[in-house]
């Protein structure tokens, strides 16, 4: 009896050593987990068993956005905090549903998502980058997004995918084009095309530019980059041929350089602006004009520069264009930059939520906006209300606005 205890009590010990031992395999110690070995493993048999049952499952790539600054600036003991703190993040919202949550490498994390459509887990996945967004974590405030945030690409399992590769490649580009729509957001491959690379080095080059928007007004920094971004979604929704598309998101991104010129404390006046402070804001189309023909090298994107604020009905500045006189591309631009005007907080406006933008586009149709680029418009809008992709701090903004008014 004694040597059938202790017999009993060993191989207890050694069962429980050999799932401590098989645990630390299979596990990043930094984060807690699943490394990129077991991925890969599940992998296999997650296609094997769509290749025998036909069960349906979905994969995602998730890139911390601007960890790499963050790691510059405080070091890369507290860049390992970090990490741990969003695998922390990513495992309690993962693991209820069943998914299999992994750091790939680096600031990479990945999820396999059983029986979730391509569909669903974009909005999974979306939950998990708000819930994200508003985790606080020491030091984040000055990444441009004020929060921690990451950019993601999400891929179905289909037939035509014959092997892990393909499916990780293919997520990883749908996160390319997160990162390239201005980043903490969500992208489902096939939804987007993939920006020619000709055009990342000039995307970089003026990103840099409206950089310095960082240290003077950071709203017309992420308000450049959300035009940027639905400009992107915008070209392909329209089907824009490559030059077309390229002026439109290069256009997009840098439609309010001449900002630079306006005094600090115009920009970011909480109150209504006086007459003579609206017509220096104004000129801001005129100054980025001139900007950009003194550069030479972007003096294609001059008209939407110039051109944004023309409005259809031919009541606009800076000349009082009319109709077809105003570019397509700079209407489009006076589309985009309207509705993220109303829907985000500006010190001189209330903040709208998009359904109530929507409405105020299709009021405005055919005096303020052109009426056959506010249809496919508003289109994109709803199919994002209905996906709820609204970016939260939208959202947030639209909380304290009610917040304030309550009180």
């Amino acid at each position: 009896m004694i040597i059938a205890t202790l017999l009993s009590h060993v191989f207890k010990q050694l069962f429980l050593m050999y799932h401590e031992i098989n645990d630390k395999a299979n596990k990043d110690q930094r984060t807690g987990l699943y490394n990129h070995s077991y991925l890969e493993e599940k992998l296999d048999d997650f296609i094997k068993t769509y290749r025998e049952d036909g069960n349906v499952f979905s994969f995602a790539m998730l890139d911390l956005d601007d960890f790499k600054k963050y790691n510059d600036l405080y070091g890369h003991p507290q860049g390992d905090k970090l990490l741990s703190f969003v695998g922390s993040i990513i495992k309690a919202e993962c693991e209820p549903f069943g998914f299999v949550c992994a750091r790939y490498g680096g600031e990479e994390f990945a999820v396999i998502m059983p029986a979730y459509g391509k569909n669903e887990a974009r909005k999974f996945i979306n939950q998990l980058r708000k819930t994200v967004n508003n985790s606080p974590f020491e030091g984040v405030e000055i990444l441009p997004h004020g929060c921690v945030s990451f950019s993601a690409g999400v891929m179905e399992m289909n037939a035509d995918t014959y092997e892990k590769s393909q499916l990780v490649g293919l997520s990883d580009r749908a996160m390319y084009i997160s990162k390239s729509k201005g980043k903490n957001t969500v992208t489902i491959y096939g939804e987007q095309t993939y920006l020619p690379q000709k055009f990342e080095h000039e995307i970089n080059e003026l990103e840099q530019q409206i950089r310095v928007f960082l240290s003077k007004d950071v709203y017309t920094f992420k308000h450049s980059k959300r035009v940027f971004s639905y400009a992107v979604d915008m070209a392909e929704k329209l089907g824009l041929n490559e030059e077309e598309r390229r002026t439109l998101i290069l256009g997009a991104l840098i439609h309010d350089i001449g900002k630079l010129e306006i005094p600090r404390e115009v920009l970011t006046k909480r109150a209504k602006l006086s007459k003579e402070e609206w017509e220096l804001v104004k000129q801001h189309v005129t100054f980025g004009k001139e900007f950009l023909l003194a550069s030479g090298t972007y003096s294609d994107l001059v008209p939407l520069v110039e051109l944004h604020h023309e409005r259809y009905d031919g009541t606009g500045y800076p000349h009082g264009l009319k109709g077809t006189e105003i570019p397509k591309l700079a209407r489009l631009l006076c589309i985009i930059d309207s509705f993220d005007a109303m829907t985000t907080e500006r010190p001189y406006q209330r903040t709208r939520t998009f359904e109530e933008a929507v409405e105020e586009i299709q009021a405005c149709s055919g005096s303020q906006f052109d009426p056959e680029l506010a249809v496919p418009f508003i289109a994109y809008v709803n199919h994002r209300i209905e996906q709820d992709d609204i970016p939260e701090e939208i959202i947030q903004q639209l909380r304290e606005q009610q917040e304030r008014e309550g009180a």
